[in-house]
């Protein structure tokens, strides 16, 4: 192998300043057999994290008699190639110095590999697998640059006077308004303090019950805001979801429009609802998406639009990888959900992800309020969102409360990382437009 790719002596530097008590500094680098060319060298490493996880003393003797009893010692030099290794440390306080070289090979070789196994598995693949290996190269290279670019750690001194500073500057100001993106519904935004960066909501439901149109909804007012969205669907596609926009913007009936049943009324609603197509949308509506695919193209809308806001519909139609897929549902969906926590956190966006509920919602005639254990698929949805929000049918004596073409509904917060858990909010569906707007505080 290339001499660029590896570097003995950064190694065994390494080594000698674990000998010498700098275990610690390794162990919070995260290094392993990937951080080492030298086989051998990854044994003696694995021997001292063991005898360091006992906590017993890094002395000398010891070592050495640890490494002879697994047959190490004498294929690494003998007890002489210990003491050069220490003397060449020769303190544990050069641990951060070699941990930085051997970082900078370690990912020269990770690299090379991921490149030439793209570059076999391209041959012969179809295109959605090399949509899908792209993505993941992608998302590879994106991941070292962003750790490659952490040249320090950050004390959270700086983080807590930006807290403060922001308290101040919103009392001084005499400022409401939600420390995240506010959602449009005042309701919500009280509840949630707004869409926060780096956070993943769900939204969750039976089908028909308005999980894509209360999205819209909310990226509709994030989009008259001035906020730019960036939205996957897997379910509709772009036309589709310019319907529903225009309709919500609008109030137009498409199936009116559709029939060519039209007044002078809705006329008029069209000149409005074509307003829409000046709004920053960012739409992607391929069917084949998998997760790493999606935190692929985030990061492009991040970046190149300056998207603020992202949604996904839904979350159990992505694909996560081959390796999930094999082991089944369950962990195919915890991939999921566990990559686009990553993607919010990646990107510093909030993401929205609408999720399925399972049928056991339905007992009792459908009308018992979600609880998280109904969330379809996998525990480690509820685990990974920020929050989790589901939409229900508000319960009522009169049935329905379907009135002037309007429908009732809640949505319940079940869970709320920054703020109460199990409140609910009011809302008026208006199903020829599938919008959603604020129950008024008389029918509550």
């Amino acid at each position: 192998m290339e001499k660029s790719l590896y570097n003995l002596k950064a190694e065994q530097g390494l080594l000698g300043c674990c000998m010498l008590g700098g275990m610690e500094e390794a162990i919070a680098a995260g290094v392993d057999g990937a951080w080492f060319y030298d086989l051998r060298h990854h044994e003696v490493y694995r021997t001292l994290e063991s005898m360091y996880e006992r906590a017993e003393d890094m002395d000398t003797s010891k070592i050495i008699y640890e490494l002879r009893n697994k047959n190490v010692l004498d294929k690494v030099g003998g007890a002489a190639a210990l003491t050069d290794w220490q003397d060449s440390a020769p303190t544990k306080f050069n641990a951060p110095y070699w941990l930085s070289e051997l970082f900078i090979y370690k990912t020269r070789r990770q690299t090379k590999a991921k490149l030439e196994n793209a570059l076999s598995a391209i041959s012969g693949s179809s295109t959605g697998e090399v949509d899908d290996m792209i993505s993941s190269l992608q998302t590879f290279i994106l991941d070292m640059k962003d750790h490659v670019g952490r040249v320090k750690d950050e004390s959270i001194k700086e983080t807590i006077v930006e807290v403060v500073e922001e308290i101040e500057e919103r009392y001084n100001n005499k400022s409401d308004t939600p420390w995240g993106i506010p959602t449009g519904f005042l309701g919500l935004d009280n509840a949630l303090g707004g869409l926060r960066d780096g956070a993943l909501y769900i939204i969750a439901g039976r089908p028909g019950q308005g999980k894509t149109a209360m999205a819209i909804s909310i990226a509709r007012n994030v989009l008259i805001s001035g906020s730019p969205i960036g939205m996957f669907s897997l379910e509709m596609t772009k036309k589709e979801l310019g319907m529903r926009l225009m309709a919500v913007h609008g109030e137009l009936d498409m199936s009116t429009a559709y029939r060519g049943a039209l007044s002078k009324d809705d006329f008029k609603r069209i000149s409005k609802s074509v307003e829409v197509k000046m709004l920053p949308l960012y739409v992607n509506d391929r069917t084949d998406l998998t997760v790493n695919m999606l935190r692929s193209e985030a990061r492009r809308y991040v970046s190149n639009f300056g998207v603020r806001l992202i949604i996904v519909d839904y979350l159990q139609l992505l694909q996560g990888s081959k390796e999930a897929r094999k082991q089944g549902k369950y962990e195919e969906l915890s991939e999921i959900s566990r990559g686009l926590k990553l993607m919010a956190t990646e990107v510093n966006v909030p993401v929205i992800a609408l999720a399925q509920l399972n049928r056991e919602v339905e007992k009792g005639g459908g009308k018992r309020k979600p609880q998280l254990s109904d969330l379809r698929g996998s525990g480690s949805i509820e685990q990974d969102a920020d929050c989790c929000m589901f939409i229900y049918d508000r319960p009522s004596s009169d049935e329905g409360m379907e009135t002037f073409g309007k429908k009732e509904m809640n949505m319940v917060i079940a869970k709320n990382r920054n703020g109460d858990s199990g409140k609910d909010i009011g809302f008026e569906f208006q199903p020829e437009y599938t919008k959603f707007t604020p129950l008024s505080p008389v029918d509550r």
